[in-house]
């Protein structure tokens, strides 16, 4: 069972006996793990951008069942993409809020990480279902050219 974010920030400047740096840094490692995180998707999306570039138009004329899987495809890892851009790359500092004591300077930084990771989980079902239509129009090209 996972912990409340109030309860998670109690945990933390307990554990830390209220020792702000250390607390935030810990909490500037799970966002700097989202980031590197965030860049694996936009490799993963980027390669499958560019090998359409090359295979695209074959795919495309093995059928329209396949043209659609992989236009789809290719929609949902665009949108994927934009998600992890906008959700989890964008750049936001904590330490922009306003003065305030170290239990709502931790609760703002934990909002943030949560949103961040929300947003990674969302992007990363984009890009396995955009993956998944793709591979299959991929697949209908290989078997269209079985019978060939």
């Amino acid at each position: 069972m996972n912990a409340t974010r109030a309860e998670e920030g109690q945990h933390l400047i307990q554990l830390y006996e209220g020792d702000a740096p250390n607390i935030m840094g810990r909490i500037d490692g799970q966002l700097a793990i989202l980031a590197s995180r965030a860049q694996t998707l936009l490799s993963l999306a980027g390669i499958t951008i560019t090998v359409t570039g090359f295979s695209g138009a074959a795919i495309a004329r093995s059928g329209t069942a396949a043209a659609i899987m992989l236009v789809a495809g290719l929609v949902l890892v665009l949108v994927a993409a934009a998600l992890t851009m906008w959700g989890i790359l964008r750049v936001r500092w904590t330490t922009s809020m306003k003065p305030c004591a170290l239990p709502e300077a931790v609760d703002y930084a934990l909002a943030m990480r949560d949103r961040k990771t929300a947003a990674y989980s969302r992007a990363l079902l984009l890009l396995i279902l955009g993956l998944a239509l793709y591979v299959s129009s991929v697949g209908m090209l290989l078997l269209a050219n079985v019978g060939a």
